[in-house]
């Protein structure tokens, strides 16, 4: 049925804006897993979920642009590595930002 795609599964999250901790009152404080940095790791978690992170990594570039780089556990390379394109467009589809999925070299 879905032969040769990929199907990708991530849970739907919240973002609170800052404008969220200016009434404490009624509110309370904004819980941390509603952030914008919280949220975009637990989407970056939710697209490679059968593998885990080891490092992160955020390249500056002369240009002023910004490029994330994600290293994943290398023993799931051979399960992984036709999916790393579909990664990285979900990712910059969902986040606006630049990523590249990269398995660390083993000396």
């Amino acid at each position: 049925k879905l032969q040769g795609r990929h199907v990708v599964i991530i849970a739907h999250r919240t973002i609170y804006g800052d404008s969220y901790n200016r009434n404490v009152k009624t509110r309370g404080v904004r819980p941390r897993s509603r952030t914008l940095t919280a949220v975009q790791e637990g989407i970056l978690d939710d697209l490679v979920f059968p593998t885990e992170i080891v490092g992160k990594r955020t390249r500056y570039k002369l240009d002023g642009s910004k490029q994330l780089k994600v290293l994943m556990n290398a023993k799931d390379q051979m399960q992984i590595e036709t999916k790393l394109d579909t990664f990285a467009a979900v990712y910059k589809k969902l986040t606006n930002k630049d990523v590249v999925f990269e398995f660390p070299v083993e000396s």
